[in-house]
């Protein structure tokens, strides 16, 4: 009876051993690890209009625990948040593989600083553009004769819609004038790696763009052929597209 007494209590000291020895090292993890802060990485669409209440998706990092967002200091209100799908080959470092839609109304802004909260840390301000006359991509868009026709100038929100997508853009204007064509995707955290080619009516290649020196958003200046018309053609250079391939397309002279 001693024996198993003794045999009883070693074994409950070496219990509460193994639970105290356990305690303290998820503390000391705990203390060595902190919790991380939330990261925009991306927002959809990557403009919203003055004076007009917009519903906007935030993707990134731990946002599914964000308990308030802000936009130039002002508490926006949120519909939902959670978890987020990473396409098949994609990193969610880049992407996210969480968000949060919001609703959120401007003023006369042209540009809004968006930072999600949670109990004790912000994430990093993110730029959201806030900007009227952006026109709408029309699709069927993927070749010449689908072209959409834009003035000068003009600013369309567009999608690279599905892996070897092709957009296509025509625009006029009198031959010699100077054009100026940009591509805006990094800056709104698009995975869109955008090549920008453009062509003559007569579908001879006369430019083309890839990456700039700031960043892998192309850009182009060009002046018009005795034509007076050419067909500008976005794609991705590793030929990906889908949802989350929104991007700016900005015409001007």
């Amino acid at each position: 009876m001693f024996n198993f007494i003794r045999l009883l209590f070693l074994t409950v000291s070496l219990v509460g051993l193994l639970l105290s020895t356990n305690a303290v090292g998820q503390e000391k993890k705990k203390t060595e690890k902190p919790s991380e802060p939330p990261k925009i990485l991306m927002v959809i669409p990557p403009f919203m209009e003055q004076d007009k209440t917009s519903k906007i998706l935030l993707r990134g990092k731990q946002l599914d625990l964000v308990t308030s967002v802000e936009a130039a200091g002002k508490k926006v209100k949120i519909i939902r948040k959670g978890k987020a799908g990473v396409p098949q080959g994609m990193s969610a470092d880049k992407l996210g593989d969480t968000e949060v839609e919001i609703e959120i109304t401007s003023q006369k802004e042209d540009r809004l600083e968006l930072v999600a909260k949670t109990d004790a840390l912000n994430s990093k301000p993110f730029e959201l553009l806030v900007k009227n006359g952006i026109l709408s991509e029309k699709e069927p868009n993927q070749g010449f004769t689908q072209a959409q026709e834009l003035t000068i100038p003009s600013m369309v929100h567009c999608k690279i819609q599905a892996n070897q997508d092709v957009d296509v853009f025509k625009i006029k204007a009198t031959p010699g004038s100077l054009i100026q064509v940009k591509i805006h995707a990094e800056r709104f955290g698009s995975p869109l790696d955008a090549m920008l080619t453009v062509y003559d009516d007569a579908g001879v290649k006369l430019f083309f763009a890839d990456d700039s020196k700031e960043s892998r958003d192309a850009s182009l200046s060009f002046k018009m052929p005795a034509g007076g018309m050419v067909n500008l053609c976005i794609q991705d250079a590793h030929d990906r597209g889908g949802d989350l391939f929104h991007y700016l397309l900005e015409v001007g002279k």
